[in-house]
């Protein structure tokens, strides 16, 4: 089989659900976004993709993210409390293949190791060494700090 067959098999039998911390995408911009969602798609088919803010978005800045297949979702409160029970629904309760969770420092760690029982793990952290502390846990790695190297 040639290597784009294969990838496109690769990537429609992993079920992908991904939960971002919003501070982690926040200052990217579109091309840098479609990037990224290029390297998750190389992985498998993204089935659930949102970005959880605990603030208000510019509307440009909301545009930007329905137009790039990221949903924006503004909570009340606490955003890691949030996503943290994002993250243990989409494995508990909905067929996931690679749970994707974008992490803005280790608050989220005891979950993913948790979620590494259930799921394989794609974390998207701002560089390798702001998630170092993850390493053992996950299965794939994307850092923002790539993602702007590789779009400038």
């Amino acid at each position: 089989m040639t290597d784009k067959v294969l990838n496109i098999l690769r990537r429609h039998g992993k079920q992908i659900h991904c939960l971002i911390d919003g501070d982690v995408i926040n200052n990217l911009s579109s091309s840098q976004i479609k990037l990224l969602m290029e390297q998750i798609e190389e992985i498998g088919s993204v089935r659930k993709n949102l970005a959880i803010f605990d603030y208000q978005l510019k509307p440009e800045k909301y545009d930007l993210y329905i137009n790039s297949g990221i949903s924006p979702m503004i909570v009340p409160s606490d955003k890691d409390v949030y996503l943290a029970l994002e993250c243990l629904d989409v494995v508990n309760n909905q067929q996931t293949d690679i749970l994707c969770v974008g992490v803005s420092d280790e608050s989220m760690l005891s979950i993913i190791v948790k979620a590494r029982e259930k799921s394989e793990i794609l974390l998207i952290g701002q560089t390798k060494e702001s998630v170092i502390n993850y390493m053992p846990y996950i299965d794939y790695l994307i850092t923002i700090k790539d993602i702007e190297k590789n779009t400038t």
